[in-house]
């Protein structure tokens, strides 16, 4: 079994109570690279909670396992972060 996971992470919430969290985990039939090819999918494709009507977004590459992307809404800007992850222990 594999055991690497991709995570998105991104703003959840109303504009008075905005909370940073992790909203889904993808888990990955393959190894990292297969992970790396569904997280770069992910940065470019996934529809966050927020904004509601997206105008625009920028995608940005950290490294070769995080990738961050902007999504500009009418009035708003928000972002998600996009990481794979070795699921190291589970209690």
């Amino acid at each position: 079994m594999s055991q690497w996971r991709v995570l998105i992470e991104e703003n959840i919430g109303g504009a008075d109570h905005k909370e940073w969290r992790i909203s889904d985990i993808y888990e990955v039939d393959g190894e990292r690279e297969e992970a790396r090819a569904i997280a770069h999918e992910l940065a470019m494709a996934h529809s966050p909670k927020h904004p509601a009507l997206p105008q625009e977004r920028a995608v940005y590459r950290i490294n070769e396992d995080t990738w961050l992307t902007l999504v500009m809404g009418v009035r708003t800007r928000y972002h998600y972060r996009v990481t794979v992850a070795e699921l190291i222990f589970r209690g």
